[in-house]
């Protein structure tokens, strides 16, 4: 069996751990070539501060997670007309996006997995799925805002009607909907900085007339603002869609205040300036402190001295790079001495530091090296060479299990928050426990199972980590939700839960190893009779623990679901998930000890465990009912019913295993267990 059980691990984790050696071509721009920002001016740009989503965060995090929406990756990767290859960081990427928009707009970012969306646009296909540029896309840029609007409206009814599948988006379509809203936003920002440039690289200006696009190179934005009679938004909208006068002097106004509106609008969602008012916690982007300089004369000085930064940016690169990143300097210090004055912005570096270290992703790399070490002492079990192994596997997978302990380390410091905070957030954690409980495990039997345990949580869980932050593309520092800021009950019921949850998985992965094991002994006629009991105490003992932690971390929610809302228990899902966990485990040790279930029973119940957790951990958020619905995560309900098939299969192997011993007791060999034992 060892040979088969060998044999069996070498060939998976080589077909696992084979890497294509031949790269992909990086798709084609048509910029005859291509000049980096030197590395000085990147990390000064990274480092500026601008507040999203109600937090202050440095540009680093704004153009990494908006990259990773438009492109599906951290990286951008383009071959020039000249030939040559460049791989560009989100950071430069966005330096080129504000600055040198022309270029960006030459750059392949938007990705595009099924060519029929650019078919449906009017775009010629360049292959199946491929990422375009967007002057490639443009041709198709109105028929895409038609189609944007309808599925938008679609996708509306949809959810208002409680998902009636008549109004449920197409594949296509969904395609479409999105690529749709990463242009818009890809011109936003390009538009960012149009009102510092006269006329230079105005977005969507097709949608101007000849006369105001001539206007545009005449008139400083600025300077129009002294000239401008008070007026609200309200009262600018109006005017600009009053029907202007006869005389030359009537016409100048309007076209300048609808020139004045076209760039207050295209410049909104960057919002990088601290505002005046210590007391008020909203920053402002260039078009808001337009608006906000048109409404009020006293606020002019200060709105003219903020938007003379951005014009000499915009007029030191035109002299070089040099200049440029001495503006982009003198830039950071004034806006870090603002907000350093108002208390924001404090732990921005760090931030830079924990996305720069990449200590999720060299984790994972630890967790797969580790998996490799392992599956090559299975070759050699027993032997020197293959303790030696194994001992290398454990620690490489402490350093792997450091890394992951320092990076949320990290983002608690950041926040100034315990650990847990979000969805992403437990995938972390628990990956960081379970990793924890294996080591444990191994140190405690040293027969490793332990540390094949610790590999597979690890390489799993950092694995989904970094799928499920691509998928959302949203930054994964949040801010909290009303009910959960409170920090003693984040450090004390949602740690607690998350470690029962942890112990729940890895009683499951012993439960992974011992059925197949069980199967194949049981059909070669050669039962490893230790062995089982061994997985099988572990198992026993890491159920303990997941409902101890259960336990305590449901009561502690109970007792802050008294303090929140008033009742200590209300059958909300999440609390019917953790008492589940709760009555799960105390069924799987209560039959264990009246001998209900043998080892067969009690490594089958540990996978339907495992099926409570998961529904526990992913599954009520997308119940979209109850008080602890904090957000709806698209595909989670088939992953978790994907994955439930997989462990039906392991359980599956234990019904077999328990008819093939209930057979052999029949026919006078030497069972396992009794026949009289039962499995649930």
């Amino acid at each position: 069996m060892k040979k088969l059980l060998t044999t069996f691990f070498a060939l998976g984790i080589f077909g696992f751990s084979a890497v294509d050696l031949n790269a992909q071509t990086p798709p084609k721009s048509s910029l005859q070539n291509y000049v980096p920002w030197s590395e000085e001016t990147v990390h000064t740009f990274e480092n500026l501060l601008v507040q999203q989503d109600g937090r202050v965060k440095p540009l680093y995090t704004v153009a990494r997670f908006t990259l990773l929406q438009f492109s599906g990756k951290s990286t951008v990767s383009f071959q020039t007309q000249d030939g040559e290859k460049h791989r560009i960081h989100y950071a430069a990427w966005l330096l080129d996006v504000l600055f040198r928009g022309d270029l960006a707009k030459e750059i392949p970012v938007f990705i595009v997995d099924d060519s029929a969306a650019v078919v449906e646009i009017g775009v010629s296909p360049k292959s199946k799925r491929d990422r375009y540029s967007y002057s490639e896309l443009f041709p198709g840029r109105a028929k895409l805002a038609e189609l944007g609007a309808q599925y938008a409206e679609k996708q509306q009814k949809y959810e208002k009607s409680e998902k009636d599948k008549q109004y449920e988006l197409g594949r296509v379509e969904g395609m479409i909907l999105t690529l749709g809203r990463n242009i818009s936003s890809f011109e936003y920002l390009v538009g960012q900085f149009g009102f510092a440039r006269k006329g230079e690289m105005l977005v969507n200006e097709n949608i101007l007339p000849p006369e105001l696009t001539e206007l545009a190179k005449r008139l400083d934005t600025s300077e129009m603002i002294d000239k401008m009679p008070e007026m609200s938004l309200d009262q600018l909208v109006q005017t600009v869609r009053q029907t202007p006068g006869d005389s030359e002097e009537e016409r100048m106004f309007s076209g300048a205040l609808r020139l004045f509106f076209f760039h207050a609008n295209s410049a909104r969602g960057l919002n990088i300036f601290p505002p005046q008012q210590k007391d008020n916690e909203v920053w402002l982007s260039a078009g808001d402190m337009m608006l906000a300089g048109l409404a009020s004369k006293g606020e002019r000085p200060w709105v003219r001295e903020q938007l003379s930064t951005i014009q000499t940016l915009v007029n030191a690169l035109k002299e070089g790079e040099g200049p440029f990143l001495k503006a982009l300097q003198s830039f950071r210090t004034s806006q870090d001495a603002i907000a350093e004055s108002r208390g924001e912005g404090i732990h921005s570096e760090l931030e830079v530091t924990l996305y720069r270290g990449k200590w999720f992703t060299y984790s994972l790399y630890c967790f797969v090296f580790s998996f490799v070490l392992l599956a090559f002492s299975w070759l050699s079990p027993g032997s020197k060479a293959g303790k030696t192994l194994v001992l290398i596997t454990c620690l490489v997978t402490v350093i792997g299990l450091a890394l992951d302990i320092y990076g949320v380390t990290l983002r608690s410091i950041i926040r100034q928050r315990p650990p847990i905070t979000n969805l992403y957030d437990t995938v972390l954690f628990i990956t960081g426990i379970a990793v924890l409980l294996g080591l444990l495990l191994e140190y405690f039997t040293r027969v490793g199972i332990g540390v094949l345990v610790a590999v597979f949580a690890g390489v799993v869980g950092m694995f989904l980590s970094m799928k499920y932050e691509a998928k959302e593309a949203t930054d994964t520092i949040t801010q909290l939700v009303a009910v959960l800021d409170t920090n003693f009950w984040l450090a004390t019921h949602v740690t607690i839960i998350n470690i029962g949850y942890a112990a729940g998985l890895v009683s499951a992965i012993i439960a992974l190893i011992y059925l197949p094991a069980k199967l194949i002994g049981t059909l070669r006629g050669k039962p490893n009779k230790e062995f089982y009991r061994t997985l099988t105490r572990m198992n026993y003992g890491v159920i303990c623990f997941c409902l101890f932690f259960s336990l305590v971390g449901t009561v502690l929610g109970g007792i802050w679901a008294n303090y929140s809302w008033g009742r200590f228990w209300g059958w909300d899902p999440k609390e019917n998930g953790a008492l589940m966990i709760c009555l799960w485990s105390l069924v799987i040790l209560h039959g264990r000890m009246a001998g209900w279930i043998r080892e067969i029973g009690l490594h089958m119940n540990s996978l339907i465990l495992a099926m409570l957790v998961t529904f526990s951990w992913w599954g009520v958020n997308n119940l979209g009912v109850g008080l602890h619905s904090y957000g709806f995560t698209e595909g989670v309900w088939g992953a978790l019913f994907g994955s439930w098939s997989v462990l039906g299969v392991f359980m599956l192997m234990g019904v077999i295993s328990w008819i093939m011993e209930r057979t052999s007791s029949r026919e006078g060999l030497q069972p396992e267990s009794s026949p009289k034992a039962a499995t649930s």
